[in-house]
């Protein structure tokens, strides 16, 4: 193998360690960042965010194209739970043929307009 191959070999291998290890240490911080927000994260934050998300944002591959109003959501606020670094938030929604559906919607701590949503 000449120098010229060796040395595109090396700085190749050098690229890959350094990208795999930014990805380790921003991850790393991501997780700390998480878990200091979820210190100071409020449930009736995370409560405002999901009635928000749900009012503005289709989200027809979980809802289908059932329109979501103040009315056909209800929000169990009591029930709202932290684990790890996320907000639980139980809430159900009432079709207009009212067939109740209950879903959990996931809120991440550091950033409230980042949610899943589980069918139950």
């Amino acid at each position: 193998m000449n120098a010229t191959a060796k040395l595109g070999a090396l700085l190749t291998l050098g690229v890959i360690l350094c990208a795999s290890g930014y990805e380790v240490y921003s991850s790393s911080t991501e997780d700390q960042n998480d878990r200091i927000a979820c210190l100071t994260v409020h449930s009736n934050d995370a409560v405002q965010a999901v009635e928000k998300d749900l009012l503005i944002r289709p989200h027809t591959e979980m809802f289908g194209k059932q329109r979501i109003t103040i009315g056909s959501m209800f929000i169990h606020s009591e029930k709202v739970e932290k684990i790890g670094t996320r907000l639980i938030v139980p809430f159900t929604l009432t079709s207009h043929h009212r067939v109740q559906s209950e879903f959990n919607a996931v809120v991440r701590c550091s950033n409230l307009q980042d949610i899943e949503y589980d069918k139950l």
